[in-house]
């Protein structure tokens, strides 16, 4: 059998995922190569994996690539400015000073993006490190019945740049997941399912934070608990664990990062 996924890298910045970092949960997306007629899973399955960080040592390999310590990883908003990732003639924004913060958010989370997609640790980690927790973490732990993974070459890493809430917000900040005016500004990732963008129903999904602080609450992943029940929490998980589950049929997003981290 021929078996497909996804993976979320995410980095928090405060928090990031490997999507990677969310490594950023995170994508990596597959093909299967045959799923016939088989049906959807309609109630979430979730496992928490767990790999060795020093054999996979994911949030130094991101560190590395955005010229920071570990321990910095999910102080980003507080420490770097976009202009430290990008000369300042590709920033097209106003000058820092009269700069709002939303679009500080934006170009920092854009500027951060293209220093991971042109570094060497991103080859690294497609080329070593990724291949490997998919053999020998998710083929060992959790398809060892499968003949064949699939998986996709460059899985996304997400920067969920932390924007803590300012004093005049406090009160009137709609708290809702999802919120009921819709996307909030500082939204990482609206309302979907994988489905809605033509993914596989065959497809696993693997949320993979690459930082060393707690992935919790709005610097993580909310996926509802039932198909259109409207109970959506978030992922919890430590450095050193990724979740596997559904995102093909179950609905998920990432609204503004209100955490300090």
């Amino acid at each position: 059998m021929c078996k497909s996924f996804k993976f979320w890298l995410l980095s928090a910045i405060s928090t990031v995922f490997l999507s990677l970092l969310s490594v950023a949960a995170a994508a990596l997306t597959a093909q299967p190569a045959a799923t016939g007629n088989r049906p959807k899973v309609q109630m979430r399955h979730e496992r928490i994996l767990s790999f060795d960080t020093k054999e996979f040592p994911l949030c130094e390999l991101v560190a590395d690539a955005l010229d920071c310590h570990p321990n910095e990883l999910g102080q980003l908003h507080l420490l770097r400015e976009p202009e430290d990732y990008c000369e300042q003639g590709k920033i097209r924004a106003k000058l820092a000073s009269t700069r709002t913060p939303l679009r500080r958010v934006e170009l920092l989370r854009r500027a951060l993006t293209t220093k991971w997609k042109m570094s060497n640790s991103r080859k690294q980690w497609e080329n070593d490190f990724l291949p490997r927790i998919v053999r020998d973490v998710v083929g060992t732990e959790v398809m060892e019945n499968e003949q064949q993974l699939i998986y996709q070459r460059s899985p996304m890493l997400r920067f969920h740049v932390a924007w803590p809430l300012e004093p005049e917000e406090v009160a009137t900040y709609d708290h809702t997941v999802p919120p009921l005016g819709g996307r909030n500004p500082g939204t990482l990732a609206g309302l979907h399912t994988d489905e809605e963008y033509g993914h596989p129903p065959g497809e696993t999904n693997f949320f993979l934070p690459v930082t060393l602080s707690q992935t919790f609450g709005t610097n993580s992943l909310y996926v509802e608990g039932d198909v259109q029940r409207g109970d959506f929490e978030p992922f919890e998980l430590s450095y050193g664990e990724m979740m596997m589950w559904n995102g093909n049929t179950f609905r998920h997003c990432s609204p503004r990062n209100i955490s300090n981290q």
